[in-house]
């Protein structure tokens, strides 16, 4: 059977139609997923970071971006130091806690290698080892270490910033008075110690000093080539300098040193270093054609394993939150940021840190950026705004100091006392002069860091704070002494007695 041409014109318009429909559908819906993925656009970060950078006060920084197995992204901005030589992306910077996911890899390859089992107690390796609570110490286990679920706070933590300038093996040998928080393995506790008394396993397993093996280990296999343990091997590469906020000046200071707390802190690295070091992280321990952890260990390192609270994770030296795996870093006078987001990973260091103006935020701008938002700096604290304020308290205190002393050496003429008036008057003293200096004096080691950590991590204010209650101590002494006497005398000389 034939069809006549008017028929088959209208079956191939028909098919035309069909066709176009067809492809118009496909153009739509794949030409739009297609264009919602942003391109990378490196002048944004760059912007983004300028701005960033005046806004929160901070002298010098440096960026690394990765896409897949890819760098895609690599620069510096600012000053490494009084020198003024500008930062690149192989400036190196000391990088704070990002250091313990590096700890936290070594650990995962002598696991690996049959050398360290993670539910093996720590006194397998180091037998030596004790907390206070000898029973207790004995129970934690490797694997408590890297959760951080050993028990040991956060404030032993701290407390030792400024005094484990020893090595490592001394520097644990001195935590036979650490107490314990929690029972070993019952809940999250962020503690430096952990991640520490890790380093002396490390060493113990690999018969190598802990940097000597990180060096080996990881970075010479990630071509880490300005990346080291070793502070002095650092300034062969251009150390970057810290630098601190006092009263709102940001001065450059000197670091500590920090042996025995290296593990868990101090480790030093690039932007274009730690590049890398995202790269094996985002694939399965994979850098180029080098492994330097299994698959299944990368994934143990970064798979949830103990709350700390809002959704978020502890995983081994990462926090999780969704897909995101992240952990930031902050010394003395420096400070970093890792994060693994998809397809991405960003790595900030900073060669200053400003605890009363954080920094946190940048990375969610840097993130934003990436999936082709429009950040803005107005979102960041205002380093100039906070320190005029911090600044006119703190002036508007030692007027207020002054008058008080002034008054004080004019006690005898200043007016007539009446029972109210002493009622006041014990009031205040008790108040200002002694409960507010003695809950400063007090609370702040107790509760928050000792006085000689507090002073070398937020200098300025916390000087203020020690000389300002030491200062209202001393005349609240003062007025006490003025008001006994007073009492004293009071009932022979009527009601013509004056303080």
């Amino acid at each position: 059977m034939s069809l006549n041409r008017t028929t088959v014109k209208k079956r191939r318009n028909k098919i035309n139609v069909i066709l176009m429909s067809v492809m118009f559908f496909f153009h739509i819906f794949l030409g739009t997923e297609a264009s919602a993925k942003p391109v990378f656009n490196g002048s944004k970060v760059d912007q983004y970071m300028e701005k960033a950078m005046e806004r929160l006060g901070i002298p010098g920084a440096s960026i690394g971006i990765v896409k897949g197995d890819k760098i895609i992204y690599l620069k510096g901005y600012g000053v490494a130091g009084p020198e003024q030589a500008p930062v690149t992306p192989q400036t190196p910077f000391v990088l704070g806690s990002t250091s313990k996911s590096i700890t936290a890899l070594a650990t995962m390859q002598l696991v690996d290698e049959g050398k360290v089992k993670l539910d093996a107690p720590v006194q397998t390796y180091l037998p030596w080892f004790r907390l206070a609570d000898e029973e207790a110490s004995a129970k934690i286990t490797v694997k408590d270490l890297l959760h951080q679920t050993s028990g040991i706070s956060t404030y032993e933590g701290r407390a030792t910033l400024v005094s484990d300038d020893i090595p490592i093996d001394d520097f644990i040998r001195r935590m036979k008075s650490v107490p314990l928080a929690q029972p070993v393995g019952s809940m999250y506790q962020y503690s430096n110690l952990n991640y520490d008394i890790l380093g002396g396993i490390i060493q113990k397993a690999s018969q190598q000093p802990y940097g000597d093996y990180v060096r080996e280990h990881i970075f010479k296999p990630l071509n880490m080539r300005h990346s080291t343990a070793y502070v002095e091997e650092a300034k062969g590469y251009g150390l970057a300098t810290g630098h601190q906020t006092i009263f709102g000046f940001v001065v450059p200071t000197k670091q500590l040193n920090h042996t025995g707390g290296v593990p868990d802190g101090s480790l030093i690295s690039s932007a274009e270093d730690m590049s890398n070091y995202l790269i094996a992280q985002m694939n399965g321990g994979r850098f180029s054609n080098r492994v330097v952890l299994s698959e299944a260990s990368v994934n143990q390192m970064h798979k949830p394993a103990v709350s700390t609270g809002d959704d978020t994770f502890y995983g081994m030296g990462w926090g999780i939150k969704g897909n995101i795996i992240e952990h930031s870093g902050a010394t003395e006078n420096s400070s970093s940021y890792l994060m693994m987001d998809g397809e991405y990973g960003v790595v900030l260091l900073f060669n200053s840190i400003d605890y009363m103006v954080s920094y946190d935020q940048i990375v969610l701008g840097i993130k934003e950026v990436l999936h082709g938002g429009e950040p803005s700096v107005d979102e960041l604290p205002n380093f100039k705004a906070t320190y005029l304020i911090v600044d006119l308290i703190l002036l508007i205190l030692v007027a207020l100091y002054i008058l008080s002393l002034r008054s004080l050496f004019k006690w005898r003429n200043k007016y007539k006392v009446t029972r109210l008036g002493s009622i006041i008057s014990i009031t205040l003293l008790l108040l200002l002069n002694i409960l507010v200096p003695l809950g400063i004096l007090v609370g702040i080691p107790k509760f928050l860091v000792p006085w000689p950590v507090a002073l070398v991590f937020l200098p300025g204010i916390t000087h203020f704070l020690l000389i300002f209650s030491l200062l209202l101590l001393v005349v609240g002494i003062i007025k006490a002494v003025n008001l006994a006497r007073f009492v004293v005398r009071s009932p022979k000389q009527g009601n013509g007695n004056h303080v």
